[in-house]
């Protein structure tokens, strides 16, 4: 059994070399990768062997899992047949208790809270500290495993304790997630100043209906994208096409998985909005920024987050590795992870103690400067 993990670890290495090209910097040559692989079982062995404490085998492996695959993306992984389809519909419903993962110094981290849901009752903000999920030390865990574990605990009506450290590292405390019934809300729509603001919270399955909903009356539009993370790149596509009525929507590209396109649909628009994007918009808000901002929106704000990869199950043989195969392009044709989406008008980070929102106020100051001209 061990043997055939070591096995199973080393091939993994050798798909992802062979489809991301990522991983162990500095091998160039195949006697490197033979070395470095042997290094690996290596590495095994001497860890199980001599270590001062007898290991579990099921931890072991998820954290050499986790170790290779975080260098491709925090969410890549090596998972059973029988957890492929739990797996990717992590990322097209709301997640459990309406808690978005990520990780901060190593460990679990909030990254998304949906309003309404258990994890909002709860308190926890954006990149908050998870040590334990259910008395657990989430450090060295793959984020997979977590998501499917909490996936889990939701669908057996659990609730689940948190041990959470605030933003500043410096506080600790208890918490409880409630499996409770609840309905994610995709967007919001007010009134400022005579203009409509809509803010989209996430883009899973379905949230095209209640976007085109509120977006029924005329009026010029402010479309706010800070903070969007979850959703899927189908839903994003889709409400981008709300307002592009010609040409490339968004495009993807890869190496051995080649790209593709998404072209708009023909027909009445809504007129282009303007956009807010900040350092908290991430995958599918940098999707759907670039796609308007490749059409002709003003985006305002700040760079955005820069990772936005195409992820897809790649099989070879017994192996099932959920992977980035491509990476989403921003307006210019080049790709958005590693550099983000540059807004075209920039604002200042404010501080924790000023007032108001400049971003939001910058963009009214823009519709209305338009409004005037067109008069």
């Amino acid at each position: 059994m061990k043997n055939a993990r070591i096995a199973l670890l080393a091939t993994s290495l050798a798909v992802l070399l062979l489809f991301a090209g990522m991983l162990t910097a500095g091998l160039t040559t195949k006697e490197s990768l033979f070395q470095s692989l042997g290094n690996l079982a290596e590495v095994v062995h001497l860890v199980e062997t001599e270590y001062v404490d007898e290991l579990d085998p099921a931890v072991l492996s998820l954290s050499l899992d986790g170790g290779i695959l975080e260098s491709v993306d925090p969410w890549a992984a090596v998972v059973a047949d029988d957890q492929v389809e739990p797996l990717t519909a992590i990322f097209v419903e709301p997640p459990p208790y309406g808690l978005g993962l990520s990780l901060r110094l190593g460990s679990a981290a909030v990254r998304t809270v949906f309003p309404g849901s258990p994890a909002d009752d709860a308190g926890l903000q954006s990149w908050e500290v998870i040590e334990k999920i259910g008395g657990v030390y989430t450090r060295g865990r793959p984020l997979w495993e977590m998501a499917l574990d909490l996936a889990a605990r939701w669908k057996r009506g659990e609730k689940v304790a948190l041990t959470v450290m605030n933003r500043q590292v410096d506080e600790r405390r208890e918490i409880e997630l409630v499996a409770r019934e609840w309905q994610p809300v995709s967007a919001t729509l007010r009134e400022v100043d005579g203009v409509r603001v809509l803010r989209i919270a996430s883009l899973t399955s379905g949230a095209l209906g209640d976007i085109e909903a509120l977006l029924a009356a005329d009026g010029p539009l402010v479309l706010d994208l800070r903070g969007l993370v979850w959703g899927t790149e189908d839903e994003a596509a889709k409400v981008a096409d709300l307002f592009v009525d010609s040409g490339t929507i968004a495009a993807w590209r890869g190496r051995e998985a080649g790209g593709g396109t998404i072209e708009a649909n023909p027909g009445s628009k809504a007129a282009l909005p303007t956009v807010l994007i900040d350092e908290e918009t991430e995958g599918v808000g940098e999707i759907l920024a670039g796609a308007l901002q490749r059409s002709g929106a003003v985006t305002v704000g700040r760079q955005t987050m820069g990772h936005a990869p195409h992820m897809q199950v790649v099989r070879r043989g017994e192996l099932n590795l959920w992977m980035p195969v491509g990476r989403w392009l921003d307006a210019a044709d080049e790709p958005i992870n590693g550099a983000g989406i540059a807004p075209d008008e920039e604002v200042e980070a404010s501080g924790e103690d000023d007032e108001g929102d400049p971003i939001l106020e910058h963009a009214l100051d823009l519709v209305r400067a338009s409004l005037d001209k067109a008069a």
